[in-house]
């Protein structure tokens, strides 16, 4: 019954298109006649129009038929539906016009007639059906202004501004409706993007929201400043404005986002870090066609280089994590980029060397970017046997594994808090990095060992902006350590990337250290995020002050006394150069042997200062060490 009722509509559908286009066709041929001769046709050519509109009124109908004219939905027009209507036509004409040479004018209208009838057919039709549009969306438009609507105006008249505009005005469900465009090119200004008018620069970007009665502000510049944005959002919060801005233009050229994918904008926008141009040839070169192993894949750095890795179509990917949650997101998160064929999710522990030396002789992977740690600096502190397990031990058991198994690069995910340690998370990733190098001088090269070391991620699990963030929809307070504090940030798009930069120059031993920029006071971090929130600092939203936890810095550093910081061909990468004398790996394991948990906090804390010297433990919940 349903089928038979969806036959019948699809019938009348095409019985109605096929009405409409026979009275356009028989329509125009005859106003053709009538205009090719001043509208007095003389009697030979009355004669001829009625002897020819027979057979010319079927030719064009047809052509309409081959250029799928009658499986169009006639609001639905846009260019490239304009470009097949005009080509059906053409064809038809230029098939008319032959024939008139064929038989040399015999039987045949005029050429004058025939180019107008083409002129008239796609005139009308188009015309008829961009008033249909048109109707279409205004209706559409009348409905949503009285309802929820939100008016708002896009900084920006470029490439991006003008597609934002468009997807807007043509899918008026989203509920936002294009007001003005503000642009600080002034050869724009007073001009109109598909019918609304740039009508100021950014700088007067509040005067034009009062004027206007804007609700929103959608900054459209993909690969704007962090200065730019930043006083944006500053005028917009003074004008009363949301504001949200456009996918990275990366994302956007790679077609990863649309245009109209809005985002709030985040304090990661305003931090100063500039859009990092990467070597993507020698990326691709590495991993196009290689096996690629990711642990830790559910995490914030190793989802980020995930996703950066099935871009450059690798042979396969292997992704490890403990957490089969964390896995199940990781699948969403990648969707259809991902292959489902050479996407591997395992749930595994990398502690749990029989397994992971199974992983790795089942997969042979070429390339093995290990992200997998524990990383929260207060839990660890109280649970420093954990933290040695899984930071130090487990990556130096996988490094042993990885160089059996024949892996051609190894990539550790390092820290900058491994740099003259203050807890025992950070000790354990510097233990770790002594650990790779151990394999390197061990090893005969078949396997390149490295680790990449950087700050804090914006946005990953656990960070600063997160704990921010709940805590202003909480209402506040919002809790700073100390109002000095200061951290190196950087996105996680942009330090996965380098990631993958740094694997492409490692020849094996190497620690590089990724450009972090200046420092940030973890202050002026959420004073920012409550003033993007719509708040204002110690008025809406208190700052209390709680002091450092165990383990944590007031400052971070970016490489030991003892490391020489030299440049790699990429600007944005540094190669670290020690001068201390290297341990083996069996006197870094043998100094951890037997059952940690059975040892006391002091007694690990001391046994990492054998091999970590510049390690100095926090004397929050023990005795200084002797």
């Amino acid at each position: 019954m349903l089928f038979q009722k969806l036959a019948l509509y699809a019938n009348l559908r095409t019985a109605y298109l096929f009405l409409f286009y026979l009275i356009i066709c028989v329509v125009s041929f005859w106003v053709a006649y009538e205009m090719r001769f001043d509208f007095v046709l003389p009697d030979n050519h009355l004669v001829d129009r009625a002897s020819t509109i027979w057979w010319v009124v079927p030719v064009k109908l047809l052509a309409l038929l081959l250029g799928r004219q009658f499986d169009s939905i006639l609001p639905y027009f846009r260019f490239p539906d304009a470009m097949r209507l005009f080509t059906a036509l053409l064809g038809a004409a230029v098939f008319m016009v032959i024939l008139w040479y064929w038989y040399d004018g015999r039987g045949v209208p005029p050429r004058p007639v025939i180019m107008t009838d083409f002129l008239l057919s796609f005139l009308l039709i188009a015309g008829f059906r961009m008033l249909l549009r048109i109707s279409a969306e205004r209706g559409w438009n009348r409905r949503r202004s009285i309802g929820e609507a939100e008016g708002v105006i896009i900084a920006g008249a470029g490439e991006v501004g003008a597609t934002l505009c468009a997807e807007l005005l043509h899918r008026p469900h989203t509920g936002l409706r294009p007001l003005a465009f503000v642009d600080d090119d002034r050869r724009k200004i007073g001009r109109f993007v598909h019918g609304i008018a740039v009508e100021d620069t950014t700088a007067n970007l509040i005067a034009v929201a009062h004027r206007r009665g804007a609700k929103k502000l959608i900054i459209a510049f993909p690969s704007a400043s962090p200065k730019v944005v930043g006083e944006l959002a500053k005028k917009a919060r003074t004008a009363g404005l949301q504001v949200e801005i456009v996918p990275a233009l990366m994302d956007l050229v790679r077609g990863r986002a649309r245009a109209t994918q809005l985002r709030a904008v985040d304090v990661g926008d305003l931090l100063g870090r500039e859009p990092v141009d990467l070597e993507t040839e020698a990326i691709r070169q590495m991993i196009a066609g290689e096996t690629v192993m990711v642990t830790g894949a559910g995490g914030s750095i190793g989802r980020e280089l995930t996703r950066q890795i099935v871009d450059w179509n690798p042979a396969r990917v292997i992704l490890i994590d403990q957490s089969e949650l964390a896995l199940f997101e990781l699948e969403l998160f990648l969707g259809d980029s991902a292959d489902r064929e050479r996407s591997h999710y395992v749930v595994a522990d990398i502690a749990d060397g029989t397994h992971m030396q199974s992983l790795l002789e089942h997969f042979h992977p070429g390339i093995l970017f290990h992200a997998a740690a524990h990383k929260h600096v207060h839990f660890m502190e109280a649970q420093p046997a954990e933290a040695l397990r899984n930071n130090f031990i487990a990556t130096a058991h996988l490094a042993r594994l990885a160089q059996a198994a024949a892996v051609q690069r190894f990539i550790l995910i390092s820290t900058d808090k491994a740099i003259h340690p203050t807890s025992v998370m950070g000790a354990s990733k510097r233990l770790a990095e002594l650990a790779i190098a151990a394999c390197q001088q061990e090893g005969n090269g078949s396997t390149r060992f490295m680790a990449v070391r950087f700050g804090n991620v914006i946005g990953s699990s656990g960070s600063v902006f997160e704990i921010f963030r709940r805590q202003i929809a909480a209402g506040g307070p919002v809790t700073v350590t100390d109002p000095e504090a200061t951290r190196y940030f950087m996105t996680v798009n942009e330090s996965a990337g380098l990631v993958l930069q740094c694997a492409t120059q490692g020849k094996g031993g190497e620690i590089f250290l990724l450009n972090m920029g200046e420092p940030v006071k973890i202050m002026d971090v959420a004073r920012q995020m409550i003033q993007l929130s719509g708040y204002e600092p110690e008025v809406d939203i208190p700052i209390r002050i709680t002091g450092l936890k165990p383990g944590e810095k007031r400052n971070e550093e970016l490489s030991h006394l003892d490391e020489s910081v030299e440049p790699t061909d990429h600007p944005m990468v540094l190669r670290l150069k020690g001068t201390r004398e290297l341990i083996t790996l069996d006197e870094l394991l043998g100094n951890f042997a037997g059952n940690l948990n059975e040892l006391n906090k002091a007694t690990l804390k001391q046994r990492i200062q054998t091999f970590v010297p510049e390690y100095t433990p926090s004397k929050d919940d023990f005795s200084p060490l002797t």
